[in-house]
């Protein structure tokens, strides 16, 4: 049960956090969490996800290993076994080195491949192209591209998007940026969709707070980070089927109900506070979220919000 198409891309997508082992005080070289992680994925499959995309940014995919990177996606497909299908986190901002993570990939399972932009070298728009378009050409894997300028200081325009959607293994985009009406990026996201329409490509969120926002520019998903809560999930999972049913005024009461969760999730840099919600270490540079500014407020919070309206995380704490 893997995707193949853009019509399968549609529906809640949690971005994977990594669990990890408390087993290096050093926060250098921790084990991965296989135990919890299959709670986790357990419990996502219970509130209905639509797919599980593990070792994105999310899954701290910038701080794993190699080895680690490669080890989380093998489990997860194993451990999954077509429950859902699965999204490959495989992105780098090196081109030869992203091609050899997916065909390590590949090796495992043929499944889509989550591929960010070239963050901090910040590639021209040509570059951007040339990348995704080797990605293709040299893999045959389907790919999703993924533009969060906020993070890679790199904004995929919309006429670079819409034309690496005419290559026929490009097949998506996750769009983490501002594009609620009125908002920078609005109409670029609704051009992207609209001269993509009739192309094997679909448009997903990839911000939280602005899923009902995606789906009426006609986007298709969300992927997302706050969606590894299982209530946030749920919520999200019946945002998705309320506006499949025209049932707006609900989609917006739903979106307002998340707001909680995505609050808290992104009240410090992402993942770090998933590290306090999954009682997890964080490898270095990240820290846990009572090690920042103002840390015991924001954790305080957290615990809070797990005890009153996420409680199945509690078998955590």
């Amino acid at each position: 049960m893997q995707i193949t198409s853009s019509s399968q891309l549609r529906g809640v997508f949690p971005a994977l956090f990594t669990p990890l082992k408390s087993d290096d005080p050093r926060c250098l070289y921790n084990s991965i969490d296989y135990e919890k992680a299959k709670q986790m994925i357990d419990d996502l499959i219970g509130a209905g996800v639509h797919g599980l995309v593990p070792v994105g940014t999310t899954g701290q995919s910038s701080t794993l290993s190699h080895q680690q990177h490669l080890d989380f996606i093998k489990f997860t497909l194993d451990y999954v076994d077509g429950r859902v299908p699965v999204i490959a986190g495989a992105g780098s901002n090196s081109t030869r080195e992203s091609i050899e993570i997916i065909k390590t990939i590949q090796k495992i399972a043929e499944v889509p491949m989550l591929c960010v932009t070239g963050y901090y070298n910040a590639p021209p728009q040509e570059g951007i192209y040339a990348h995704f378009k080797a990605l293709s050409s040299e893999t045959g894997a389907k790919i999703v591209l993924y533009n969060v300028p906020g993070r890679t200081a790199n904004y995929m325009h919309p006429s670079t998007i819409i034309k690496l959607a005419e290559d026929k293994n490009i097949i998506g985009l996750k769009q983490a940026v501002d594009f609620r009406i009125g908002e920078k990026h609005c109409e670029d996201t609704k051009l992207i969709i609209e001269q993509t329409k009739n192309l094997d490509f679909a448009t997903l969120s990839g911000e939280d707070g602005s899923f009902i926002d995606m789906l009426e520019h006609g986007g298709t998903g969300l992927i997302s980070a706050s969606a590894n809560i299982p209530e946030a999930s749920k919520i999200f999972v019946d945002l998705y089927n309320a506006f499949q049913n025209q049932e707006f005024e609900k989609c917006d009461q739903l979106q307002d109900e998340a707001r909680d969760y995505v609050e808290a999730v992104f009240c410090r840099k992402n993942p770090i506070p998933l590290g306090t919600f999954f009682n997890s270490p964080l490898m270095l540079p990240l820290v846990s979220v009572k090690d920042t500014e103002r840390g015991e407020e924001a954790q305080a919070r957290i615990h809070k919000l797990i005890k009153e309206k996420a409680q199945s995380l509690l078998k955590y704490s």
